[in-house]
């Protein structure tokens, strides 16, 4: 299992934080990733959102991948039918993968927020298609070969990537895909299933093994499993979540409110799923965060690491060690916290079959 980060370049202005310190910081932040032993550091994207959110996750990989020379560079992911043609999509993350020496991986989605096709002038209803479409240019444009293509969105003929990526074939896909169908999208792709922090363990752990058995189903290889989480390691849970508040509330009542997200939770009562709200005592409360994410001391949350690891057999864990607004000092040591207290005690109760990949 490699161990990675969550960099969005959001900024706190409530906190004395501006944009260009949003991402010095990040930069910076990503230096000292790179020191500590993490192994991928990936961007994530949204449009048009007051707190500078990065709308331009290649560019920042570009950044990064001079910043943190020993770090894998991906997507958290790319909306790629707002990026125009995808065979200009596909020139960007080539050159990312030679600035970077071969270091880039790919990470997409259809995108699920209207508003910011809207600002683009964009058709929302054909933002699958689009995707689709995409995915296909992206598969023959990294054969090397010149390709024609003629879709109901994009044309290409005698296309040709150049330059191509440094190793032959596509770089390391991933694809973010809540749905049956989108999961069945992303294996006849080959690509890689990346899940973000919103849902519970359970919820979680049958999406990778329904993810598993598509591609038991298609006859394909099996395909890798990425993980987004919060880590919020402290000396009790309650001193790490009181730690970490001001910028949890940020990331989850604004960014990610469920109103947003269309976040379910299970009812106690009844078992059912039901829509969960802001107002919802159970949201960000303790509970919430422990069926979701690692919260506590080192041991408890290696503890937590190896459950899920077992049940879902992770490749990446990636986490966000900076929220926005949070100090940079503050950042690295969070870092230091996963890297130094929490990992080593994975790799000893996993033992020599799931090691972390880092070298710290």
């Amino acid at each position: 299992m490699r161990l990675g980060i969550m960099l969005s370049f959001q900024n706190r202005a409530d906190l004395g934080e501006n944009w260009e310190k949003a991402y010095r910081d990040g930069l910076a932040l990503a230096a000292e990733a790179s020191r500590l032993g993490i192994d991928d550091i990936w961007v994530s994207e949204h449009h048009g959102e007051e707190d500078g959110y990065c709308p331009s996750p290649v560019v920042a990989g570009a950044a990064l991948a001079a910043a943190a020379p020993n770090c894998r560079i991906g997507q958290g992911i790319a909306i790629s039918p707002l990026y125009g043609h995808p065979l200009r999509l596909a020139e960007d993350l080539s050159v990312l993968d030679n600035i970077s020496g071969g270091r880039a991986q790919i990470g997409f989605g259809q995108g699920y927020r209207r508003a910011e096709f809207e600002a683009f002038g964009l058709n929302y209803g054909t933002r699958t298609r689009a995707f689709e479409e995409s995915l296909d240019i992206l598969r023959l444009a990294w054969t090397g070969e010149r390709f024609d293509y003629e879709g109901s969105i994009y044309r290409t003929k005698n296309g040709l990537l150049r330059p191509a990526p440094v190793r032959p074939g596509r770089p390391p896909l991933w694809i973010g895909a809540a749905a049956p169908i989108s999961r069945a999208r992303a294996v006849r792709h080959h690509a890689g299933l990346m899940i973000a922090p919103l849902t519970e363990l359970g919820h979680t752990a049958r999406q990778f093994e329904s993810f598993d058995q598509e591609a038991q189903r298609q006859g394909a290889p099996r395909l890798p499993h990425a993980l987004s989480r919060e880590i919020l390691v402290g000396d009790s849970a309650q001193e790490a979540i009181t730690r970490h508040q001001i910028y949890l509330d940020h990331t989850y009542r604004v960014q990610y409110a469920p109103e947003r997200t269309g976040m379910t939770y299970r009812d106690p009562a009844t078992g059912e799923r039901k829509p969960l709200t802001s107002d919802n005592p159970y949201f960000m409360s303790e509970a919430y965060m422990r069926d979701r994410w690692f919260v506590g001391t080192p041991e408890e949350v290696a503890n937590s690491i190896v459950e899920w690891q077992r049940k879902m057999n992770l490749d990446i864990l990636l986490f966000h060690p900076k929220m926005p607004g949070m100090p940079l000092k503050h950042a690295v040591e969070e870092v230091e916290r996963v890297t130094k207290q929490v990992m080593p005690l994975v790799r000893q109760k996993m033992g020599d079959d799931h090691p972390w990949t880092g070298s710290a």
